[in-house]
C-alpha cells in the first residue's frame, strides 16, 4: 500500500466491468479510498460476492443512468470528501438496438460529456485529473486496406469513419466505431470550451484480453472482447480458422489497461495526453496455438488452424508507432513501461473461464 496516495478520493464509474474491476482492484491495493458506481445494488451485491475481500473497502452508489448530468451532479454534490481523481470507465454499449443515433452515438457522447460538465460544476478545487477509458477504435481507420500494411498509427491519428457511413450501410460496427470516436472528440472540445481546473487524460487501448475478475456467471458474462478474441475459439463457434478475420489484430493485456489508468492519476506527464495502449499483435492462429498448447482439454473443440500461419491469408495490418505514449506511460509509478505478451494474456483469460465453469 503506497502512503502518498492514502486518503486520497477516487469515483470509479462502472465497477463492475471487465477493465474496471481490474482498475478497483489496483486502487484498493494502492491505498486509495474508492467511491465505485455502479446500476444496481445488485450489481454492487455481486462485485462484493465475487470479491468478499473488498467488503468495507468500496463506496458502491448507484448510477442506473450515467447518460444524464443530473446523477453525477448529485454525486459530487453530496460525497462527504470531495474527489481528488475520477476514472470514468462505464460503457453504455448494447448491441440491442434499434436506433443508432437515440441507442448507440448519443448515449456514448453524452455518457462522456456529462461527467465532465458534472464535474466542471460541482467537483471543487480539489479535483486534480478525470481519466477517461476510451478505445483504440478511435484511434484506427475503419476502413483500412489490410491487404496492405499502411503508415504507423500514432496517437495523433482518428478514425474518418461519420455517422452518415454507418447509417447508409446500417452497420453496427461502424456505428460503434463512431460513437467512440466522436464521444472522445466531444471530450477534448469540452476541455477546450471550458477549461475546467482540473485536466484530462484519454486511455485508448486495442483489444483487450486478460483474465476476467469482474462477476461471472457462465458464457454470458464473457465480456464482449473476450468473447470475440478468445471464447469463440472455444465454444464451438468456429469449427475452423482459416476464414475467420478480426476487425483489427493488436491487443493489450486488461492487467496494463488497469495500470495505466491507475498510473495516469498521478503522472504529471499523462495531463492532457491521448495514450494508445498496443502490446502486439492477436490473430485467430495465434490465439488458439495458446489455448491448445496449454489446455489440452479443450482442443476437441478448439480448431488447430495451420499453426505457423500467423496471419490469415492476405492480412498486412496497419503498424503502430507509439512512442510518445510509452515515453509518458514510462513517467508513471511504474517507471520503466513493459507490456504483458499475447500468450500469457491468453491463457489466463482462458484459465479464468476454466475457473468459473464458463464452457460447463
Amino acid at each position: 500500500m503506497v502512503s502518498s496516495t492514502r486518503g486520497q478520493r477516487v469515483l470509479l464509474t462502472g465497477a463492475n466491468g471487465f477493465v474496471a474491476s481490474h482498475i478497483l482492484s489496483l486502487l484498493l491495493e494502492r491505498g486509495y479510498a474508492v467511491t465505485a458506481t455502479v446500476r444496481s445494488q445488485a450489481k454492487a451485491d455481486d462485485v462484493i460476492n465475487a470479491h468478499p475481500e473488498w467488503k468495507g473497502k468500496v463506496d458502491f452508489v448507484i448510477v442506473s443512468d450515467f447518460t444524464s448530468q443530473k446523477p453525477f451532479s448529485t454525486l459530487f454534490e453530496e460525497t462527504e470528501s470531495p474527489f481528488d481523481y475520477v476514472i470514468h470507465a462505464a460503457s453504455s454499449f448494447k448491441f440491442d438496438f434499434k436506433d443508432f443515433q437515440k441507442d448507440l452515438i448519443d448515449p456514448a457522447v453524452k455518457g462522456t460529456t456529462q461527467i465532465l460538465e458534472s464535474a466542471h460544476q460541482h467537483g471543487g478545487s480539489s479535483l486534480k485529473r478525470i481519466v477517461l477509458l476510451g478505445s483504440g477504435i478511435s484511434v484506427l481507420d475503419s476502413f483500412e486496406d489490410m491487404s496492405r500494411e499502411g503508415h504507423p498509427y500514432t496517437e495523433k491519428s482518428w478514425n474518418p469513419v461519420t455517422a452518415q457511413q454507418a447509417f447508409d450501410r446500417n452497420d453496427i460496427v461502424l456505428g460503434y466505431n463512431f460513437s467512440k470516436a466522436q464521444a472522445e472528440r466531444k471530450a477534448w472540445d469540452f476541455m477546450q470550451a471550458n477549461s475546467p481546473n482540473f485536466d484530462l487524460t484519454v486511455i485508448n487501448p486495442l483489444i483487450v484480453t486478460g483474465p476476467m475478475i469482474h462477476p461471472i456467471s457462465g458464457e454470458g458474462s464473457i465480456n464482449e472482447s473476450i468473447y470475440f478474441a478468445i471464447a469463440s475459439f472455444i465454444d464451438g463457434t468456429h469449427a475452423e480458422i482459416e476464414d475467420v478475420q478480426f476487425p483489427y489484430y493488436h491487443f493489450v493485456d486488461v492487467r496494463d489497461v488497469a495500470r495505466s489508468h491507475v498510473d495516469a492519476l498521478t503522472n504529471p506527464a499523462a495531463g492532457g495526453q491521448r495514450i494508445v495502449l498496443v502490446s502486439g499483435l492477436i490473430t485467430p492462429q495465434l490465439v488458439v496455438n495458446t489455448i491448445r498448447k496449454h489446455f489440452p482439454q479443450l482442443r476437441k473443440t478448439v480448431p488447430a488452424g495451420t499453426p505457423d500461419k500467423v496471419l490469415p491469408e492476405g492480412i498486412h495490418p496497419t503498424g503502430w508507432d507509439t512512442r510518445v505514449s510509452l515515453d509518458i506511460l514510462s513517467k508513471g509509478k511504474s517507471s520503466q513501461w513493459g507490456y504483458i505478451g499475447l500468450e500469457e494474456s491468453v491463457r489466463d483469460a482462458v484459465q479464468s473461464m476454466v475457473q468459473h465453469k464458463c464452457f460447463a
